[in-house]
């Protein structure tokens, strides 16, 4: 084989490598369930199934509450998210910190989640984002709550 074949053949071979990496990452852990009452699902390829204890949290998760539910992720370094009764919360996107997947955007489209982010996600150079159809809270470590209501005032 001639060098600039064997080189393209390289350059392809790597190219190929890198344009997987994504969807292997699309899959990845950013949690665990730690706490679940009440009704509660998680929504993951299509298919929603109930929540529970010790369920790993996949990034574009989509995680709900019943109006009798309260459901809890923990992450890396005890750093938490807290869902209320009547809640939805998408993991939208994550960091690696310290070698190990952790939300760092996530989108509430009901309800409230209290967010804790302590130790490592607390240091990390990027922030953690809670988006909302109309807001979008970002931190670098702290104890906070976010509620979204899509009731329509008149």
């Amino acid at each position: 084989m001639s060098r600039s074949k064997l080189t393209a053949f390289f350059g392809l071979t790597v190219l190929t490598l890198i344009a997987s990496v994504p969807s292997a990452h699309a899959q990845s852990t950013v949690g665990t369930i730690t706490q679940v009452q009440g009704a509660a699902s998680i929504q993951r390829n299509g298919a929603t199934t109930p929540a529970t204890l010790n369920e790993p949290v996949m990034l574009h998760d989509k995680i709900s509450t019943g109006p009798d539910g309260s459901l809890t992720i923990g992450m890396i370094d005890n750093s938490f998210m807290q869902m209320t009764a009547s809640s939805m919360l998408t993991i939208d996107d994550s960091t690696l910190v310290n070698g190990v997947g952790a939300p760092s955007k996530v989108g509430l489209l009901a309800g409230s989640v209290h967010s804790v982010i302590l130790g490592a996600m607390r240091g990390s150079s990027s922030t953690f984002e809670v988006h909302t159809p109309n807001a979008i809270g970002a931190v670098r470590g702290t104890d906070f709550w976010v509620h979204f209501d899509n009731k329509k005032v008149n």
